[in-house]
């Protein structure tokens, strides 16, 4: 008698063993305690420094945004478009430092320039015992601007000490910039800030909150001194900053225009 010839697995059994053999091995290998099993990553990146600055401390007084504590400098920024200041009498009000811009770039040839009253707010603003740091005006479209710039501040200070940032500050006013998405504005602030450092003086960046929040990269950033433009009653920024412009129309005997008044936050030991 012939034997019975048997007959072949189906083909769509063996899919199915397939499959299910396959979900055996990858639920062993993905086991809690398994060698193989996916190990979770920390993040490489240190989280943004929040504001902790508490709004309740934050009043008002004689044209001036104080708070509570007493941690703080009151001070003023200024450039030519202030004409030329009576220092002596700008410092009959209560300010204790000023940040002066150096210089600009423009913003259609991009060519870099002194503030034409710079040397004079300087030795000024000095002279009557104030703090000082500068601004400098940026339009740079690429780091390597940004480093041109910063070696054109150096240069302009001539190895002058000075107890304040030198702050790179960028603004969109149209010109050689077309948008400000085409411009990679935290690499030209590192750029800046890293040459300023590399010459001996202490960075910072100028910002408002638009800036803060869509267009640098604030983590990159942590490392500088951060002046943040900001004119609600109190700062409402979330993330960290060392210096606040609370307001552009200020007014100070000296001053024939409106002038930026800032606050200087301090750690308690710098206090004075």
């Amino acid at each position: 008698m012939a034997k019975k010839k048997k007959r072949p697995f189906p083909l769509w059994w063996l899919i199915v063993a397939g499959i299910s053999a396959l979900i055996i091995i990858l639920l062993i290998l993905l086991l809690p305690g398994s060698s193989n099993s996916i190990e979770e990553t920390e993040p490489t990146t240190e989280p943004i420094s929040r504001n902790e600055y508490e709004p309740e401390n934050f009043y008002r007084e004689d044209g001036f945004l104080r708070y509570r504590d007493g941690e703080h400098l009151l001070g003023i920024d200024v450039s030519a478009h202030q004409g030329v200041i009576d220092w002596e009498k700008v410092c009959t009000a209560e300010i204790d430092f000023a940040i002066i811009r150096i210089g600009y770039r423009g913003s259609t040839v991009g060519d870099l320039y002194e503030d034409e009253q710079f040397r004079y707010n300087l030795a000024q603003a000095a002279k009557h015992g104030l703090k000082v740091g500068v601004y400098f005006f940026s339009q740079a479209l690429t780091p390597e601007e940004a480093v041109e710039e910063a070696r054109f501040v150096c240069g302009l200070l001539e190895e002058e000490s000075l107890e304040l940032p030198i702050y790179f500050d960028w603004e969109y006013i149209g010109g050689r910039v077309e948008s400000l998405d085409s411009v990679p504005l935290t690499e030209c602030a590192v750029a800046f800030c890293e040459e300023v450092k590399a010459q001996g003086y202490q960075p910072g960046v100028y910002f408002n909150q638009e800036f803060g929040y869509y267009y640098l990269d604030m983590k990159q950033l942590q490392d500088y001194h951060l002046w943040l433009a900001e004119y609600n009653e109190t700062p409402t920024f979330l993330y960290h900053f060392d210096c606040l412009q609370f307001t552009d129309e200020g007014t100070l005997d000296g001053i024939e225009t409106t002038v930026d008044l800032n606050v200087l936050f301090l750690p308690s030991s710098e206090e004075g």
